[in-house]
């Protein structure tokens, strides 16, 4: 996917639903979303609701459960087109579980299936019993957590299942990669093995292991700095290969050339490790 498109889908999936919200939350030009809202309402890939918001329109994946009682999605996530903010209860769901609007539901419900449902999980993340509901994004995977319980997803065994989750996403052993995110209330986790980037950008985030399941990592504030810190990266890798070792900046803001000042930040760690 476009990265322009892929910016504006990231700021719907963070609640960003009219085109102003957009630019507001990504400082894209009102032309350039424009432009993306349509090219992703041709795929399919979002819709205006009735009310006039944007929203998501991922396909539904096929289920192999049923919700029984659970209700959770209806507390945890936003409903725009009823005016239903997130980690709020939906007036419309029904004592013992069910909506009383089923038939007449928004389409933002009917494209909603937690993977929990898909079978991507097993019974310990039901959601009613964990107090979790996990989705599909588009290029992410993401683990709702309720509110009344924040910490949930640190217990086991959900976190080491994030964590092995997440570093299939990095390492493209699934399907296809992903990002994975920790969302509690207005708080959001990305997920990078063990490490936890706290507030991730809607540009993305540059990251190179420093153990099998820990990352340094740079927070970009817009695409040209994602391509930058994407770039030193892609150096620090060629050096890591040349030489079997490459010094890891923590500075965010790098400029090309970007192999001289890591040679030279590799030599100095080399001089004081054997002093």
């Amino acid at each position: 996917m476009d990265q322009v498109n892929l910016v504006v889908v990231r700021a719907l999936e963070s609640g960003a639903t009219t085109t102003k919200a957009i630019i507001d939350a990504t400082g894209l030009s009102r032309l350039k979303v424009d432009r993306a809202l349509s090219a992703l309402e041709k795929q399919k890939l979002v819709f205006r609701e009735s009310q006039g918001s944007w929203a998501l329109g991922i396909p539904v994946a096929p289920t192999v459960r049923q919700c029984g009682t659970c209700t959770l999605c209806c507390k945890v996530l936003e409903v725009t087109d009823l005016g239903k903010p997130v980690n709020t209860a939906c007036k419309h769901i029904m004592s013992g579980g069910g909506c009383e609007i089923y038939a007449q539901r928004p389409r933002q419900c009917r494209t909603f299936s937690c993977a929990w449902l898909q079978g991507h999980f097993d019974d310990d993340w039901f959601p009613e019993k964990s107090g979790i509901v996990p989705h599909f994004g588009m290029d992410t995977l993401n683990i709702q957590v309720d509110i009344e319980n924040p910490d949930r997803w640190r217990e086991e065994p959900y976190y080491s299942k994030i964590v092995e989750l997440s570093l299939n996403g990095i390492r493209m052993t699934a399907a296809r990669p992903y990002a994975t995110l920790v969302i509690v209330g207005d708080n959001k986790y990305m997920m990078l093995g063990r490490t936890i980037v706290p507030d991730p950008t809607l540009f993305g985030t540059a990251f190179v292991p420093l153990t099998l399941d820990t990352f340094q990592y740079w927070k970009a504030k817009s695409l040209e700095h994602l391509q930058r810190l994407n770039e030193r990266v892609m150096e620090i890798q060629r050096i890591q290969q040349e030489f079997g070792y490459c010094a890891i900046p923590e500075d965010d803001d790098p400029q090309p050339p970007y192999r001289p000042a890591l040679l030279e930040l590799s030599k100095a760690q080399a001089a004081t490790s054997a002093k």
